[in-house]
């Protein structure tokens, strides 16, 4: 592999030294962000007839879980 290694026991790839390149500029490494506040969850109300019946969350990362709203 080209200026790579795998490093032993994790199976993932790993960059040499004589591959990285120092840099003053602040650099974001991992999953897309949605829409909003960088660094925070997305928060969707999801409303029927004015009445809110379920709350979407959207992670960082991506996945989402809806909270469903019973009101007795």
């Amino acid at each position: 592999m080209d200026g790579e290694r795998l490093a032993a026991g994790s199976g993932g790839p790993v960059v040499t030294a004589d591959r990285v390149k120092v840099s003053a500029e602040a650099v974001r490494i991992g999953a897309p962000q949605p829409e909003g506040k960088p660094g925070e969850p997305k928060i969707q109300l999801i409303r029927e007839d004015g009445v809110i019946r379920a709350i979407d969350v959207t992670c960082l990362c991506g996945e989402r879980v809806r909270i469903r709203c019973e009101y007795s």
